[in-house]
Order: C-alpha cells, then structure tokens, then sequence
C-alpha cells in the first residue's frame, strides 16, 4: 500500500508523542522512494532539524490544509524516536515533509 500523509493526521500528534517521540507515522523503509534514501533537499531540512545547524536556503509551501505548527510538531516529535536506524529516520521524515509541503531551493540571486 502507498504511503500517503494527511493534514488530519499530521495534526493529531500529541503532547506526550512531541514529549517522548513515536514513529507512528513514519513510513517504512520499503515506502521511502530512493531519491529520500540517497539525499535530497528534504533530507537536508530533516538533517538540519535533528542537528540544530541551519536549515538550508529554500522557501517552504505547506500544502493545502497544513498548518505550519502542526507539522513542526510531527517533525519533532519523529525526529527524537530512538526505534528506527538514523537512515531510516532522516529519509522517513524527509519524504514525510515532502507530502506535507515544497520545498524550493534559493537560487543565488534570491539570496542577494
């Protein structure tokens, strides 16, 4: 079955998952296309988070329904969970970001 992420569902994390984290929708590994497993702009926003270096240049379009809080808090709260490999988690919540908003790199002429 495909993987798919719904604002509802983003939405309904909890203060106790933000608080001691879950997985309960991250996707599994079988799910994450390749692209997420090798790297991209997500993983790097994903990296970032979990890190707390810098996010790196892009504008951010929450897809309709999102709410932006809503998604921060799911990010999180996967990002802490000690289950999955750190592979399986950076890749998982980088495609999850990805089905919950684009991402567009800044171009050098944005950042001037």
């Amino acid at each position: 079955m495909a993987y798919t992420l719904t604002p509802e569902q983003i939405s309904s994390i909890t203060m106790p998952e933000l608080a001691f984290s879950t997985e309960r929708l991250l996707p599994a590994w079988e799910d994450i296309p390749e692209e997420f497993k090798r790297g991209n702009i997500y993983t790097e926003l994903a990296s970032a988070i979990f890190y707390g270096t810098p996010i790196p240049p892009s504008t951010i379009e929450l897809n309709e329904g999102v709410e932006g809080e809503a998604l921060s808090k799911c990010v999180r709260a996967h990002l802490q969970s000690y289950g999955p490999k750190h592979e399986h988690k950076i890749a998982g919540v980088g495609y999850m970001i990805s089905c919950a908003c684009t991402l567009t790199p800044a171009t050098e002429a944005d950042e001037a």
